[in-house]
């Protein structure tokens, strides 16, 4: 049976692991979609101008950018002034006016509008979706990474509320989901509310590629520490889950990875900081990943996926838990203090949950046959 021919609309080059999650995501995906399409070919929101070749695993797909569309703009004082000024005489949220207030943003559109052309449309992530939105394409199916409002509401800043920035992402967020023809998210909880919200979504497990299980020691943390949820979660993890340890006589080290890391380093449990080459060298170290992501939660965390892998076990809250499959190979906690705790009964031995196995135990198949239906 012939396949079809698919545009795969992503948010950066695939290659670029340290902008975030969203990539490792894509470097599951886009192999199972090269296994059965007629042909691939990848669009990026941001990337270099021009095309390029993209190597996952045993295929090589073909990809494209328009150029420089700003994807993180926290530090820049000057591009925040200038979409603030747009929001004021446009409707749309922070979340699209930081990409379509810059020329690039145009260039992008035209390039999504030339290579959707006899082809259907798969988009993953927030900033495709809205690329795909703004250039009028048919899109066959959008991955919800996240649900992006319920992060604003809890993570959006003041200035950015008193903007409307939290009603204008809902708006355009549900505006936006009503256009593909299939919305699957990575969450449980995620399909599930957007359900009852009246969108048919529907979860999409993450392939995993298991690697075997670590004889690390070290409690370990990976990911861009400038994202607020994370920024949030290292507070947490170096601040009361490092007393309550310290309290409890656990003589345990901590390895931090991932941009912006390295501003922890002299921190008095810290061994390890700043970004790493190769993910395999910190999972080597590490015997249990510590997500402690308290409040609302949506998406889900990667790096728990990306652990379980490397046969690495989560202390994480039971939203996140839930999120992925409640009864995984985790160490679950709901406050700091859980944290703590759930880390000295691991430092012990007391609690050893068999993520190696567990990673094994995940079937791609159901996966495959979800994606193929929204292209039947």
């Amino acid at each position: 049976m012939s396949g079809p021919r698919i545009c795969f609309v992503t948010s950066y080059p695939l290659s670029r692991q340290d902008l975030g999650g969203s990539g490792w995501v894509d470097r599951r995906l886009v192999p199972m979609l090269a296994g059965w399409a007629d042909e691939l070919e990848m669009l990026c929101v941001t990337g270099p101008e021009g095309d390029w070749s993209e190597r996952v695993g045993e295929h090589e797909v073909p990809a494209r950018a328009a150029g420089a569309v700003p994807l993180e703009l926290r530090g820049d004082r000057r591009a925040l002034a200038r979409i603030a000024a747009g929001m004021l005489v446009s409707p749309e949220p922070y979340l699209a006016r930081k990409f379509s207030v810059f020329p690039g943003w145009r260039t992008a559109v035209a390039l999504l509008r030339e290579r959707a052309a006899g082809r259907r449309v798969l988009v993953s992530g927030w900033p495709g979706l809205v690329l795909a939105a703004a250039a009028g394409v048919p899109v066959a199916a959008y991955v919800a990474h996240n649900v992006e409002s319920t992060i604003a509401v809890e993570h959006s800043p003041r200035a950015l509320r008193m903007l409307g920035e939290i009603p204008r992402l809902r708006r355009m967020e549900r505006r936006l989901l009503g256009i593909p023809d299939h919305v699957f998210t990575l969450s449980h909880r995620d399909a599930a509310e957007l359900r009852g919200e009246g969108v048919a979504a529907t979860a999409l497990p993450v392939p995993l590629s298991p690697s075997g299980a670590s004889a690390g020691r070290a409690v370990g943390f990976i990911g861009k520490a400038s994202w607020p949820p994370n920024e949030r979660a290292l507070q947490v993890l170096l601040g009361p889950v490092h007393d309550r340890l310290s309290t409890m006589d656990v003589d345990v080290e901590f390895v931090l990875a991932g941009k912006g890391t390295e501003q922890y380093a002299e921190h008095p449990r810290v061994v390890g900081a700043g970004p790493v080459a190769d993910v395999a060298d910190f999972y080597a170290r590490v015997g249990v990943a510590v997500v402690p992501r308290f409040g609302s939660s949506t998406g889900v965390s990667v790096k728990v996926l990306e652990a379980a892998e490397f046969g690495v076990p989560s202390v994480l809250p039971r939203s996140l838990a839930e999120a992925i499959d409640p009864d995984g190979p985790w160490l679950v906690a709901e406050d700091a203090d859980e944290a703590a705790e759930a880390i000295r009964r691991w430092h012990r031995g007391e609690l050893s949950p068999d993520a190696a196995d567990w990673a094994c135990k995940q079937d791609a198949a159901r996966t495959t046959a979800l994606l193929r239906n929204a292209f039947a």
